[in-house]
C-alpha cells in the first residue's frame, strides 16, 4: 500500500512501483467508483475484441459438441474471421 496527497486540482499520483506493475502508461484508462467509503481505481476493461476472442476460445472448448460430424460441423459453424467481420471488428 502507498500512501499519496491530493494536490490543489484534486489529481492523485500512482507510483511509479504501482503503475509499472499493472503496465499503466500514458493514456491508459482508469475507472474509479465508489464503494462503502473507498474509492476504487481499476484499469478499464480490456478491448472488445481481445474479450470476443477469449469467449470464443472459451466456447470452442467447452461449448456442446454439434450432433454431426465434423464434415458437417465444418459447415455449420461460423469461423473466428467471418464472426469479426459480422460485428464489425475486422473488414
Amino acid at each position: 500500500m502507498a500512501k499519496v496527497k491530493i494536490d490543489k486540482f484534486g489529481r492523485i499520483i500512482i507510483p511509479k512501483e504501482i503503475r509499472r506493475s499493472l503496465g499503466i502508461k500514458e493514456e491508459t484508462e482508469l475507472e474509479i467508483e465508489v464503494k462503502d467509503e473507498k474509492i476504487l481505481i481499476t484499469l478499464k476493461d480490456s478491448s472488445l475484441e481481445e474479450r470476443v476472442e477469449e469467449l470464443m476460445s472459451y466456447l470452442k472448448n467447452n461449448a456442446p459438441k454439434p450432433f454431426v460430424s465434423d464434415e458437417e460441423a465444418g459447415e455449420k459453424w461460423y469461423s473466428a474471421e467471418f464472426s469479426m467481420r459480422k460485428i464489425g471488428l475486422k473488414e
